[in-house]
């Protein structure tokens, strides 16, 4: 059960050393680091050893079946820890909670209820007092289970003719989005909470707030924090940047050129800029991309597929055709890298529908392309959809589109 401000009263104790896991999610480790330091302004002390820990908390995640089985090993082992108090938070609260139901002795609580929190700890800082931060830091990974049972699981997931040359491909690609991201240098400025999609295979916006842009002067502000605190490299952050400022009558590109004339030696990552919006106000971002390209380190574009039919069925809002000659005026822009996401294996989809796929990213030539294996997830409308493919059609496909990308890719399992 998700609990209240009023039940955590009667686990009101004494804490003094914390533990917290968390996923490689840009929106989720804001948050989860916003509660280390809120936790430090209470007095209490972090720990290395989850068995030290007084309160563990798990930020939970249900994006893929992998990460939703990594959540629950995570809270299993944590509650062996009878010295230890578990609070579960994160995605799966929402995204499948009968997953969490058999948890007793656990504390479930949604993000957005964190405040919460202060009955528990008897915080003198309280949570909603304690402002957001730009960095990612104290955020251990979720718990994938013992080093053979880790090892086992990266030799049935491999998917390229040899395990070893995938594994050298990932230590010799370039410095990629992901990594930009999670650096610690790079500092993250949240412009909105959810986002204005409906895509049909997505079990994160079942976990997301209510979409709402936040105010363009705090963005600023942060922005400027960052500059005067000596970053150079900034993210901007939100469950789809592209939809930036749509529910109070502005847009992305309007609060990039603001961004862009602030005086600074940086550069601004476009983190999930979803191509619906990319298209809708093209010309407004060519301009400001092509004004700005010295100053831009990447940008994120999640294409998902290169077949219309699939596209449809995913309810993405696009045409490939308007996606790929954008992009090829795009790519005129001399140094502007721009990264996407191919799903592989979404229901229905053809042999044809996948050589689409791969003729968009040879000819596009991303700077890097992560590789999606589509995974049903709960309560989607695509989980319904007829028309799976299996399993060895997906591995197949996924080492043809590896090797013809002519980027750096990342797989993912």
């Amino acid at each position: 059960m998700v609990i209240g401000l009023g039940d955590l009263a009667e686990h009101n104790s004494g804490f003094d050393t914390f533990y917290v896991y968390g996923r490689l999610c840009p929106r989720r480790n804001l948050e989860a680091s916003k509660l280390v330091r809120y936790f430090l302004a209470n007095d209490l002390n972090a720990v290395d050893d989850p068995k030290k820990a007084d309160l563990t908390i798990i930020f939970t995640c249900g994006v893929f079946t992998t990460d939703e089985e990594h959540s629950i090993s995570t809270i299993e082992k944590s509650l062996k820890n009878k010295n230890s108090k578990t609070i579960i938070t994160g995605c799966l609260p929402k995204i499948a909670p009968q997953r969490l139901k058999t948890y007793d002795n656990a504390l479930i609580i949604a993000p957005e209820n964190l405040g919460n929190l202060d009955s528990l700890i008897r915080a003198k800082v309280p949570y909603e007092s304690v402002p957001n931060v730009a960095t990612i830091d104290g955020i251990h990974a979720l718990y994938h289970g013992s080093l053979v049972q880790r090892l086992m699981s990266k030799v049935r997931s491999a998917t390229l003719p040899k395990v070893s040359d995938w594994h050298a491909n990932r230590k010799l690609r370039a410095f990629t989005s992901t990594d930009l991201f999670f650096a610690p240098t790079t500092y993250k400025v949240e412009i909105a909470k959810g986002c204005l999609g409906n895509c049909s295979y997505c079990a994160i916006k079942l976990a997301m707030e209510k979409f709402h842009s936040f105010p363009e002067e705090q963005i600023i502000e942060d922005f400027k924090s960052g500059l005067k605190s000596g970053y150079k490299d900034f993210a901007l952050v939100a469950g789809d940047i592209g939809c930036y400022g749509l529910d109070v009558k502005t847009n992305l590109p309007d609060l990039l050129k603001k961004l862009f004339a602030l005086e600074g030696d940086f550069k601004i990552l476009l983190w999930d800029l979803n191509v619906r919006w990319f298209v809708k106000y093209y010309p407004a971002f060519r301009s400001v991309l092509e004004a700005n390209s010295g100053k831009i380190s990447k940008i994120v574009l999640p294409i998902e597929s290169g077949s219309n039919r699939i596209l449809g069925l995913m309810n993405r809002g696009y045409k490939i055709e308007s996606v790929r000659e954008k992009l090829l005026d795009l790519k005129t822009i001399p140094d502007l890298k721009i990264d996407t996401h191919i799903i592989v294996g979404f229901p229905g989809e053809t042999e044809e529908d996948f050589q689409e796929s791969v003729e968009l990213v040879k000819e596009i030539e991303f700077s890097e392309l992560v590789i999606w294996k589509y995974d049903d997830r709960p309560n989607t409308k695509a989980s319904n959809l007829p028309g799976k493919v299996a399993k060895k059609i997906i591995n197949k496909r996924v080492r043809i589109l590896a090797k013809e990308a002519k980027a750096s890719y990342t797989l993912t399992f």
